[in-house]
């Protein structure tokens, strides 16, 4: 029954992978018999069960691993660690044959270490080929702990920050001061109304009063709203930013597509700008500033390195962690863990 629920696709609920017995197979399995034990072994998993469709993509990478070892009329129990560095350099490709990124091949190599310990447990091998790659080969991971923009990066991307001479600069000059000031995740920016903006207008004048300080004119604030504990919030805004965002209204009041639409940024394509633009201006930004400047692109090209370097930078000044989380909008100071060690408090 076992073999039967294992190995017979027809059986299986449409949703989940078989479960197996527990037994011990005294023989070599083939190379489909070994990805489908390791798979439904990953089903039987209480914590994080893996359904047959979620499956598929490791799937696909072991029948490449497959045909990359059918190259050298290797048994999958024959691979060597150079093997699998050779399959994690050249096999990796994206649909149109660009070469991988690092966190695919990542990912590849993952899968492949996976397996074989999955096969090193049962005694199918003597070792696990994935582990035999030294750790300067093997493909840097995915960072858990969030990656942050180190100083002489953060300098040169504040040197590339566009100046707002048309629409798009005007909007990516706003966005990326927005960003680098006050920490945003990407969908607060995306989200931001113009409502939310709350400049001091220069000709306001202040009714007459004896105390002098609160005859003043409120300060630029931002508002955000959001429905997470602690997310919505109002933040001050520097001189500069309050400069930027108006300078953007301006801009926005002139496009005629934008003259009904409540949200803040705006692309030429859509009343609210997209996930993918608002990744373009970041990654162009750093991109330009890492060329200019002669360093390494920085590990990840996209808003949220952002809001991770100013976090850490508003810790690493001596804010209470309680007023940076307040800041940044999120509840448990748990939430600044995998930051941890960039800062030294």
């Amino acid at each position: 029954m076992y073999r039967l629920l294992l190995f017979t696709r027809h059986v299986q609920p449409a949703n989940t992978l078989p479960i197996p017995a527990h037994s011990s197979t005294p023989t070599l399995p083939d190379a489909l018999s070994l990805i489908q034990h390791w798979l439904a072994a990953c089903a039987a998993n209480p914590w994080n069960p893996l359904s047959y469709a979620a499956a598929q993509p490791y799937r696909v990478i072991w029948n490449t691993w497959l045909r990359y070892l059918s190259g050298y009329e290797l048994h999958w129990s024959q691979a060597q660690a150079v093997h699998v560095l050779g399959f994690i350099r050249t096999s990796p490709q994206s649909a149109r044959q660009h070469s991988a990124s690092d966190i695919t091949r990542r990912r590849y190599w993952r899968v492949l270490d996976r397996i074989y310990d999955h096969a090193l447990l049962h005694g199918w091998v003597a070792d696990n080929p994935a582990q035999g790659i030294a750790a300067h080969e093997r493909p840097p991971s995915e960072d858990s702990k969030g990656a942050i923009l180190w100083p002489q990066m953060w300098r040169a991307l504040q040197a590339q920050i566009p100046a707002p001479q048309d629409l798009i600069s005007t909007r990516d000059h706003a966005v990326l001061l927005l960003l680098m000031e006050l920490g945003l995740t990407p969908e607060e920016v995306r989200h931001l109304s113009v409502a939310d903006v709350q400049l001091q207008r220069p000709n306001q004048e202040a009714a007459p009063s004896l105390d002098t300080e609160s005859s003043l004119p409120p300060p630029p604030r931002l508002r955000i709203q959001g429905e997470r504990d602690r997310q919505s919030r109002t933040l001050p805004l520097s001189a500069g930013l309050a400069q930027a965002l108006s300078r953007w209204l301006a801009a926005r009041q002139a496009y005629h597509a934008m003259q009904e639409q409540t949200t803040l940024f705006c692309s030429r394509k859509s009343p609210r700008l997209s996930s993918h633009t608002l990744l373009h201006i970041i990654s162009k930004t750093l991109r330009q500033a890492a060329y200019h400047s002669g360093l390494p692109e920085p590990a990840r090209l996209g808003p949220q390195i952002i809001r991770n370097t100013v976090l850490v930078q508003w810790l690493e000044n001596g804010i209470p962690v309680e007023e940076v989380l307040a800041r940044a909008g999120l509840k448990q100071a748990i939430s600044l863990k995998p930051l941890r060690d960039y800062w030294g408090t």
